[in-house]
């Protein structure tokens, strides 16, 4: 265990539970890929009849899981080293946004489509939408918490994430589409948000008027929010229509001015 290096070692039980519960379906067809692989808490719960390599940094610890395993361990970076296709990568990668993000990398290039990764991960990988919804435009993920407690010393929210090659999906996540979409508005209607606008398609209602003046047609309205919706509602130029009556007052046919 190296704390300091971000590095926390799994409990073989605890590997085990996971492989069973999510893995249960590995048969001899299967290779299976340990990165950072310590000293080999996953490659011992392997079935018997999986293929599975571990990958290790620390040449003492590759010959600890060599000793404890019976399985192939290479000497490398994960990142970096020479590996077969897989159809699965598990394991506990060292805690730093970075360095999972380059092993998520590293799995996508050695997997098929539906080729699947089971990582254990501190909860703030995915505390930021943009950093989740970028990992989402390869995978589909769903993640579920499981205890710290089980790893002496540590102080953070972990969870057991899979991700899967070649789907889309978030499941176990909350407005991380609409938490991406805010941050992908305007600054103006981003502002408007925080003055205490309540809705994001009222700001970008608002904002659209002001930028045309102060009063607009609705084919206008569209024309300017087109591009800049703040969901991916394929029905918006309703939620225009639904947001310019709560902010602006009818002038004319079809016309809306902001109110005062």
């Amino acid at each position: 265990m190296k704390p300091e290096l971000g590095q926390w070692m799994t409990p073989d039980w605890m590997a085990e539970e996971l492989v069973g519960t999510y893995f249960g379906d590995l048969a001899m067809f299967d290779t299976v890929i340990e990165p950072s692989c310590g000293a080999g808490a996953f490659l011992r719960a392997m079935p018997a009849n999986v293929r599975a390599i571990g990958v290790e940094i620390d040449p003492e610890l590759a010959a600890q899981a060599v000793a404890t395993t019976g399985r192939e361990v290479l000497v490398g970076d994960f990142t970096a080293v020479d590996l077969p296709p897989a159809t699965a990568v598990i394991g506990n990668p060292p805690f730093r946004v970075a360095t999972i993000e380059a092993f998520l990398a590293r799995a996508f290039e050695l997997l098929p489509n539906d080729g699947r990764v089971g990582f254990i991960l501190p909860a703030y990988t995915f505390q930021t939408s943009s950093t989740t919804l970028r990992m989402a435009e390869r995978w589909h993920i769903e993640q579920a918490a499981i205890p710290r407690e089980f790893f002496p010393k540590i102080s953070m929210p972990i969870c057991f994430a899979r991700f899967t090659k070649g789907r889309r999906g978030l499941v176990g996540f909350a407005l991380y589409h609409e938490a991406g979409a805010v941050q992908r508005l305007r600054r103006r209607y981003r502002a408007l948000l925080a003055q205490g606008e309540t809705s994001a398609w009222a700001a970008v209602t608002r904002a659209a008027l002001e930028q045309l003046g102060g009063s607009a047609t609705l084919a206008q309205l569209y024309r300017e929010v087109e591009g800049s919706q703040p969901t991916s509602n394929r029905f918006w130029q309703a939620k225009v229509r639904q947001q310019v009556q709560r902010v602006a007052t009818r002038v004319g046919p079809a016309t809306w001015a902001l109110r005062a």
